[in-house]
Parts: C-alpha cells; sequence; structure tokens
C-alpha cells in the first residue's frame, strides 16, 4: 500500500515538473521573439531620404527627395506626403468634386503604423496599418478622408536591410470614405475607382 502511494506521489511530482519545465520553456520562447522584436525595431529606427513612386493604372509618377521618420512607437511620419496624386484614383477627373479637392490638397504629413515586424537574417520584414487618414478643408465644409490601404495579397510587403540601412515599403489605396463627424455618417466615395499604389525607397540619413 505504501509502495502504491509512493509512486504514485512520484508520477504527480515527475507530472508537475514536466509541465512547469514546458511552461518555463514556452515562457522563454516568448520572451526570445520579443526581445527579437524589440531589437528589430530598434534596428529600423531613425530618420531616412528616397523617392516616392506611385502607379495608377500603367503610369508611374517619381517624387524625389521625400524624408520619413519610424520612431519606437512603431509610428512612420512621412513629410510632405503628395496627397494630391490621390487625384489620379478618379478616372471622371474635372467633372468630379472630388477629383478638384484632391487634386488642391496640399503636400502635409501621412501617419502609417507597423502592425507585425518579422526579422530574418539580414532583413526585417513588416505589415503596415490597414488604413490611414487625414482631414480635407474645402470652402463649404471640413471633413475626414480614410484611405483603405491593401498589399495585393502579400504579407510583410515592406522591408529594412541593415547591412545597408535600406527601406522599402509599398501599399495601395483602393477606396476612399468620408467621414462626416457632426453628422456621424461614412460615405464610400465612388468617384474613387481606381487603386493608387505607392513606393518608398530610401536609405537611413
Amino acid at each position: 500500500m505504501r509502495g502504491t502511494i509512493r509512486t504514485t506521489v512520484m508520477t504527480i511530482c515527475t507530472l508537475v515538473i514536466t509541465l512547469f519545465a514546458a511552461s518555463c520553456s514556452k515562457d522563454n520562447d516568448f520572451s526570445e521573439t520579443q526581445r527579437n522584436t524589440e531589437q528589430a525595431l530598434n534596428n529600423i529606427t531613425g530618420n531616412y531620404k528616397g523617392d516616392l513612386g506611385a502607379k495608377y493604372g500603367i503610369t508611374i509618377t517619381v517624387w524625389p527627395e521625400i524624408n520619413w521618420s519610424v520612431d519606437k512607437n512603431s509610428t512612420i511620419t512621412v513629410n510632405d506626403f503628395p496627397y494630391q496624386l490621390l487625384a489620379k484614383g478618379v478616372s471622371k477627373k474635372s467633372a468630379s468634386s472630388l477629383y478638384t479637392t484632391l487634386v488642391n490638397e496640399k503636400q502635409r504629413t501621412l501617419k502609417l503604423y507597423i502592425t507585425t515586424i518579422q526579422p530574418q537574417d539580414n532583413k526585417v520584414f513588416f505589415n503596415l496599418s490597414s488604413n490611414f487618414k487625414f482631414d480635407i478643408t474645402t470652402a463649404n465644409e471640413t471633413y475626414e478622408l480614410i484611405g483603405a490601404v491593401s498589399f495585393n495579397n502579400k504579407q510583410f510587403s515592406s522591408s529594412y536591410t541593415m547591412n545597408n540601412s535600406e527601406m522599402q515599403m509599398q501599399f495601395t489605396i483602393y477606396k476612399l470614405v468620408k467621414i462626416d463627424k457632426a453628422h456621424a455618417t461614412a460615405i464610400i466615395q465612388e468617384d474613387f475607382d481606381t487603386p493608387v499604389s505607392f513606393y518608398l525607397t530610401g536609405y537611413k540619413k
């Protein structure tokens, strides 16, 4: 009887030790992944200068000398982003009030956010947020436009190469939504009917 009890106790102890070891192993794996992610974000943090390419239909426009920064909060701030290029997504041109509004937009800050990071060898791959927003002010009203972003079904379409400090980002605006906060409405802008793809390539300064 005592032998049976002793055996049972030893089995339970072995099981507890095994479960504890497995738990510690998982915790260690998680900690290691978190450390790698934090280190990867630290590597890409900084100020950049490069070129912006925009593609709409079969046309490509290059906007040189764009500056942007990446901070430790995973925020990418693009300075003097040419919002007027979004007018290229309106095929009706001057027959559309949206086209007129966009083509007259001034260059200003664009904010994007890194949502996922995947370090791999000499590169850091990352995903960007699926939308961005900016304010529009016309003679008659002020409202917010939200740009819906896609990545052409490609995960981790943006990257940073560590040995030469090069960053490449790409995203496509396929939809614009007008947000009227005063009336709590959200209206898809049907005139925006041509996706506009952006490509940012540059190096740390």
